[in-house]
């Protein structure tokens, strides 16, 4: 997949009140389509409207080895996003041409190990994902637990073990719970469309949300997790099994 990402200013919006409201609700907005879906708020006190969208990629695609972001074409965004509401070309239309970045959006198969030698991998670099949920932060920080506590520079290999069985399980299954909001998200099927259209709609009434990023229970397991705690609880007991006492 790939994205554009966009800003809008408060004065490129005040000349249209459907827009300038969506700037002040302090609300996360989502269109949805067929394989292609844009998400948009409110940053910077209400000033600027952060506009990322997500969509098959085509131009990182025929260049694997082409830079992460390039500047892109208004007028082959508008194209991509023709079929959506009359909001959202609006919105879009209001885009100065040059300011319209594509990323490359990407993952990868969960690695082995994160650990080689006195080597440990953290963050993008061990369990890429869209989106992270912070993730490479709580790798740090579990990190800086476990080397704190080391006492002897020759426990670093199994101290960095001890990092990865903490973090490793984790991430891998919000990696894989990222994955399922990325297909739920832009079904191109109709049937397959209605019938996560209705989960949305049963969300009120206790229902899993389609979109894993807001679903309650993911959203508790997320920012209800204390990486430092769950280190310091598990150090020496982690620390025994890597150095094989």
């Amino acid at each position: 997949m790939a994205a554009y990402r966009v800003m809008l200013h408060r004065d490129q919006l005040v000349h249209d009140p459907e827009l300038l409201a969506l700037l002040e609700s302090n609300t996360t907005c989502r269109w949805i389509g067929a394989r292609r879906q844009i998400i948009a708020y409110p940053i910077s006190r209400n000033t600027i409207y952060n506009i990322s969208t997500a969509h098959p990629d085509v131009h990182f695609a025929a260049e694997p080895t082409a830079s992460w972001t390039t500047r892109a074409d208004k007028s082959a965004m508008l194209d991509v996003y023709s079929d959506f509401c009359p909001l959202v070309h609006r919105m879009l239309a209001l885009v100065p041409e040059g300011n319209v970045c594509e990323w490359k959006l990407r993952v990868h198969h969960p690695l082995k190990t994160w650990v080689e030698g006195n080597v440990a991998l953290v963050g993008d670099a061990c369990h890429p994902t869209l989106p992270g949920a912070a993730q490479a932060i709580e790798d740090g920080a579990t990190l800086g637990v476990v080397l704190g506590k080391l006492t002897n520079s020759n426990d670093i290999h199994a101290g960095l073990l001890v990092y990865e069985r903490l973090r490793k399980e984790r991430t891998e299954y919000l990696v894989a719970q990222a994955a399922a909001s990325a297909v739920a998200l832009q079904l191109a099927d109709p049937d397959a469309q209605a019938a996560r259209d209705e989960a949305f709609r049963q969300v009120k009434y206790g229902g899993s949300n389609p979109d894993r990023s807001v679903d309650r229970q993911m959203q508790d397991f997320v920012y209800g997790h204390d990486c430092i705690k769950e280190a310091e609880e598990h150090f020496d007991e982690y620390l025994a099994v890597a150095k094989g006492v």
